[in-house]
């Protein structure tokens, strides 16, 4: 069944294998949900709750997500294209072996989150972010722009790091993962 233009306010979220175009929701409750077989698609979400849901080889086009929490969710092998998360917190999040094509965070929280082994990264943005403890170890990060983020004790490969935009600060702390002890 399709749903297209419609909007759902401050309803916990009980429906199964629709598609949603062009809706808004807001303040909807999607927490501990299985949404793997709904399709959303230039759909706006205002302070949802996806909390430990599960989003696994999800594809999401055209989406906003804004001041919405992401915690525990299972996003993995997921595909994300031209989709913005602004003010959202994805803490302990699982997006491991997904597409992202032109994905913008803003001001987001994804500490501790796993970025492991994305197949493409393209032309996704990171807008002053906190990926404190973050794993991106097997994706390659060449061209994004970790320059306006808190990447503290953040976890990559070495050969990964290859064309990473970062700070000379930013950089002292990835020369840790080399091993280097910088001295003054």
């Amino acid at each position: 069944m399709k749903c297209i233009n419609k909007t759902f306010e401050k309803i916990i979220f009980e429906e199964t294998d629709n598609d949603y175009i062009e809706c808004r929701f807001k303040n909807v409750d999607f927490s501990k949900y299985d949404l793997s077989n709904i399709y959303f698609e230039k759909c706006k979400f205002i302070n949802c709750d996806f909390s430990n849901s599960v989003y696994s080889k999800y594809i999401s086009k055209s989406n906003e997500y804004m001041n919405s929490k992401f915690i525990g969710t299972n996003m993995m092998e997921s595909h994300l294209e031209n989709v913005s998360f602004k003010e959202c917190t994805l803490k302990y999040s699982n997006l491991s072996e997904s597409i992202f094509n032109k994905v913008i965070f803003n001001d987001c929280d994804m500490s501790e989150s796993n970025f492991i082994s994305l197949e493409k990264i393209n032309k996704t943005t990171f807008n002053n972010c906190k990926l404190v403890r973050t794993d991106f170890r097997e994706t390659k990060l060449d061209t994004i722009d970790f320059s306006t983020c808190d990447i503290s004790g953040i976890m990559v490969n070495i050969e990964d790091l290859r064309g990473l935009i970062v700070t000379s600060y930013q950089a002292i702390i990835l020369s840790t993962i080399l091993g280097l002890k910088i001295k003054d």
